[in-house]
């Protein structure tokens, strides 16, 4: 067996090949092929509105789950609706479901030096017009998951720079030793010239690498792996600060191109990325409630009503962000928060104060559905 010796406040040889558990670990957190006690989960909704006539889905991510096991979900959660809009909004891929396609895609915006997302929704039957934009997409899905990559190296074959900035965070050699083992011995199992072009090509996120552990830690005290895993937290932000995004598309590009064929275009969770307030963008609205910033939704709703000179009415949207995968396997659906979520379900709507606040800007759920629709069409 090969091994690679760290220095170290402890002693540990690790292993850089994969070990007994490893493929099949792997094979299970890349498959795309759901168990029947997973499709069992997938379609059984963790919240349920009986009464509810509208369904609102416009940012959620169907991950591994088919779309038409997500439709059997919504069927159960809003058994009442009668008046929907719902499209998948997967990470730089686009999905269509039913009569719409959508994406969440990566775009930089040299302006003001950072990478934003931006939501993309249109009719399933503009895709013969959008190759371009299909090519974009195809793009910077690949660029992304070559950060995966990075990731493992720089953990695998830390700098000193690296090294220096996990000591600064109290971890010491040792914890980096064995998130590097962990490294080495996915990056072999993804050392494969045709895995750009298979199934599993969806599961290449950084979340694999965390998911692996976690599955791969044996006998490892738990204590150790959490020191691991906040080693690969601090590289992953390393990582991130080197990828270079002038490598994506500018938001002004992708824009451009989507707007080319009649699609719509939504800022998902602006406090992110606050800049984007300030840009006078192409689009149709933001969302003013997100899980992931759920504190600022009268100061957006506020912000929509100070913005006059604009193209279009800016709407306000409401993104449940919910993430399938956290529903079918939760040990692997990221953060803990994500198995809270619930596609379709966006409280604030129903919150009179949010409702007042939205009605003085002449708003709702109901009237943003009817006025995106209509711009969609």
């Amino acid at each position: 067996m090969q091994t690679a010796t760290f220095t170290q406040t402890r002693p540990l040889t690790i292993d850089v090949h994969p070990v007994a558990g490893d493929r099949r670990a792997f094979d299970r957190l890349t498959s795309v092929v759901l168990s029947q006690a997973e499709k069992e989960l997938a379609v059984t909704p963790d919240q349920i509105a009986p009464l509810e006539p509208r369904l609102m889905a416009t940012h959620f991510h169907p991950e591994r789950v088919p779309l038409e096991l997500i439709q059997q979900r919504l069927s159960r959660a809003f058994p009442a609706a009668t008046d929907s809009l719902v499209i998948p909004t997967q990470h730089n891929q686009i999905m269509t479901m039913d009569q719409w396609a959508g994406v969440e895609a990566d775009a930089y915006s040299p302006d003001y030096g950072e990478k934003i997302h931006l939501l993309f929704h249109f009719k399933a039957s503009s895709l013969p017009k959008a190759g371009t934009f299909l090519s974009m997409m195809e793009r910077t899905f690949r660029y992304r998951a070559l950060q995966l990559l990075e990731i493992m190296e720089a953990l695998t074959n830390p700098d000193q720079s690296t090294t220096s900035q996990v000591k600064k965070n109290g971890l010491d050699n040792y914890a980096l030793g064995l998130a590097g083992s962990f490294a080495a011995r996915l990056s072999k199992l993804i050392d494969d010239p045709n895995i750009f072009d298979s199934s599993r090509v969806p599961m290449l996120k950084n979340r694999l690498l965390t998911d692996f552990m976690a599955e791969c830690s044996g006998n490892i005290e738990q204590a150790q792996l959490d020191q691991a895993l906040s080693v690969v937290s601090v590289v992953k932000g390393i990582v991130k600060k080197r990828f270079d995004p002038n490598r994506f598309h500018t938001v002004h590009e992708v824009i451009e191109e989507a707007r080319s064929f009649g699609a719509g275009v939504v800022i998902p969770h602006p406090p992110l990325f606050w800049p984007v307030l300030l840009d006078d963008l192409d689009i149709d609205g933001w969302e003013v409630w997100n899980p992931s910033t759920p504190n600022h939704t009268r100061f957006l709703i506020d912000c929509l009503g100070r913005i006059k000179e604009r193209k279009r009415k800016l709407l306000a949207f409401m993104g449940d962000d919910t993430h399938m995968s956290s529903k079918i396997r939760p040990e692997m659906g990221g953060k803990k928060n994500n198995q809270n979520r619930e596609i379709g379900f966006q409280p604030p709507w129903c919150d009179p104060q949010v409702a007042a606040a939205l009605a003085a800007l002449g708003q709702s759920r109901e009237r943003t559905m009817d006025e995106y629709r209509a711009r969609l069409a």
